[in-house]
């Protein structure tokens, strides 16, 4: 029940022209040329969809998030670079025909979106816990690469036996 409410909900955004949000649009890692669609002072490193539909959410716009969309220019990244795939769609006016009446009255046109998010995407919460998560991640990484070579220099030190 609750996924054809979802997809009511995508087919009426989609009819009222809600606007989409790619990560690319407020990643500071990226070039304009690479999707960026704000300057730098106001971006942040990595976003998600994820955050994306945070900051919507506490604007209180109605927002659905498309998992599996990728901004056209991303196919052109390594794939390292295309970690934080998806898009959002978010209602920012009353009637998107006219744009006239904002339903935030701090969010009036797409740019004040992207800026508002880009600038308070990293005091999230789940922000923090994600980069909490990627050190922890890190750290368990390299401590298991130490105790590879380590092994490795045990066998290496072993005298060989046989004629020299």
């Amino acid at each position: 029940m609750q996924r054809l409410e979802n997809k009511e909900l995508l087919e009426k955004a989609k009819d009222e022209k809600w606007c989409m949000f790619y990560p690319n649009y407020v990643n500071g890692g990226r070039t304009i040329a690479q999707g960026r669609k704000i300057p730098t002072k106001h971006c942040c490193k990595d976003p998600t969809t994820l955050e994306l539909a945070h900051i919507a959410s506490a604007l209180k716009l109605p927002c659905i998030i498309e998992r599996y969309k990728l901004h056209p220019r991303s196919f052109k990244l390594k794939p390292r670079q295309m970690m934080f795939p998806g898009r959002i769609r978010v209602k920012l006016w009353d009637d998107p025909e006219t744009k006239k009446k904002p339903i935030n009255e701090k969010i009036p046109d797409r740019k004040a979106f992207m800026i508002f998010a880009g600038e308070n995407i990293p005091k999230l919460k789940i922000r923090h816990q994600r980069e909490q998560q990627a050190l922890a991640h890190a750290q368990a990484q390299k401590a298991a690469i130490e105790k590879q070579q380590q092994k490795k220099n045990k066998k290496s030190k072993k005298k060989k036996k046989g004629r020299r």
